[in-house]
């Protein structure tokens, strides 16, 4: 089936895949001056709860192929029973009723040896087993690109958190001391009220969100530390927040044709569809014969009422035949549901491609703009630099009013907010850019990590 190459292909891929998340667990060191993504990540590997959930279900998984071959192997199976038995018998004779008092012992032995000959249903229960199993791994391979999104998404929301609050004590300090510098104007006869009041009000708001910056920065913190169980007190980013391109291959069109044929989340879908097309089969089973080839030994004595003082000593071999006749309309129901389930999975497949393109899609734009995006915010944070300085400068010479500086430090600070939050939103719609079309490994993963990383560093 088409489905089918397509999922061993994605299958296989993702062996590779894993192959190399492993050789980066393997390689990576402790954590020592830096705490890179590839560290976050690799901590989260080992603690986050939901992957390794994950893990012990591709485990269990794993044993659908063992279920599922069963059904075709022989079985052997050996019963023992031994009993005392006390009875009283009643028999009719000429003379009237006689009873008789049995005091006994009572035993039986078999060991008997079954072969399926022919089960369609137990054949389909055997690929059901082996879809299954596949099925396991390409939901494994969905949960770990998930877990470098979440754990990328984690990681800069961090960072953006802790710049955050950098600017925010910066912008504190800043505005304290042009306070102080208008009061001390202002004693001296040289400032007025208007900018004592003005500068004031700047700063008891920089002081709300300052508060607020911290309030963020430790939830950002505390949800980065349950995904990696890394305790982040004392570690802070360090001051470079600039984030460069990263290269975008091919246009929109061999992003599409490559989500649809490594997308481990469609090829999930497409499982789904091979299962349910399986099941309708083994519900058709019902309405077929089984053959089995079966050997038995059994050993008796006084086995029961009947069998009183007799000892049977029995071997056979022979061929048993079962044919369904007649179930109440069960079985046609229950080809009929499955049935009806498959059309479902078909509509949920195409359902899920239809939105895997749009979600591939609207990354792409998000990547290919996201670029030229910050080149414009960066330019706007140097020009909004330059204008405070200037805007400075000019205060001092009686040319601009403390409004003006205020004015331009509040665009300063909004600018800079705005360009960090574009340049990590930018990374992680690169990285879910490559999760959604299936060719997400450790070589992207190292390509984000080349712009973060965590030093420690104790801070007020």
């Amino acid at each position: 089936m088409q489905a089918s190459s397509h999922s061993g292909l994605v299958a296989e891929q993702g062996w590779i895949r894993r192959a190399g998340w492993l050789l980066l667990l393997l390689c990576m060191s402790p954590l020592a001056s830096a705490l890179t993504l590839e560290q976050a990540f690799d901590a989260a590997l080992r603690h986050e709860p939901e992957f390794q959930a994950a893990i012990h279900d591709r485990r269990a998984a794993g044993e659908f192929k063992v279920l599922g071959r069963a059904n075709l192997l022989p079985t052997l199976a050996y019963s023992y029973s031994w009993g005392k038995n006390w009875s009283e018998v009643e028999q009719d004779s000429l003379f009237g009723p006689v009873t008789e008092e049995r005091d006994y012992r009572s035993y039986s032995s078999s060991l008997r040896l079954e072969q399926p000959l022919f089960d369609y249903s137990a054949w389909v229960a055997r690929d059901i087993g082996r879809l299954r199993a596949a099925r396991a791994e390409l939901e494994f391979e969905a949960r770990l690109q998930e877990l470098v999104v979440k754990v990328s998404r984690a990681y800069t929301d961090t960072l953006v958190a802790w710049s955050r609050r950098r600017w925010a004590r910066e912008q504190t300090s800043v505005l304290k001391a042009l306070l102080e510098r208008n009061e001390a104007l202002r004693k001296a006869g040289e400032g007025t009220l208007t900018e004592v009041l003005e500068t004031r009000s700047r700063l008891a708001l920089a002081r709300a969100e300052r508060l607020a910056a911290e309030e963020q920065a430790k939830v950002a913190e505390r949800r980065l530390t349950q995904l990696t169980g890394v305790d982040l007190s004392g570690w802070q980013p360090r001051t470079q927040d600039a984030v460069s391109p990263l290269p975008l291959d091919g246009d929109l069109a061999r992003w599409r044709e490559q989500a649809l044929r490594h997308s481990p989340v469609l090829a999930v879908r497409r499982e789904d569809v091979a299962l349910a097309e399986r099941e309708v089969d083994r519900q058709k089973a019902g309405h077929w014969p089984t053959v089995s080839l079966y050997a038995s030994t059994r050993r008796t004595d006084s086995d029961s009422e009947n069998t009183y003082g007799q000892h049977y000593d029995t071997d056979s071999v022979g061929v048993q035949v079962q044919v369904p006749l007649y179930a109440g309309g069960g079985v046609a129901a229950a080809r009929r549901q499955a049935a009806a389930r498959h059309d479902a999975e078909q509509q949920r497949l195409l359902s899920a491609r239809q939105q895997l393109l749009l979600a591939v899609e609207q990354r792409f734009r998000d990547c290919r703009g996201g670029a030229s995006r910050l080149e414009a915010l960066a330019e706007a944070v140097t020009s909004a630099e330059q204008l405070v300085e200037a805007t400075r400068q000019s205060l001092r010479g009686g040319e601009r009013n403390n409004q003006d500086l205020l004015e331009a430090r509040r665009q300063l600070h909004e600018a800079r907010l705005e360009w960090l939050g574009a340049g990590y939103n930018y990374l992680n719609a690169w990285l879910e850019l490559h999760q959604q079309s299936g060719v997400l490994g450790v070589r992207e993963l190292k390509t984000v990590d080349g712009a973060l990383s965590f030093s420690p560093s104790h801070s007020s």
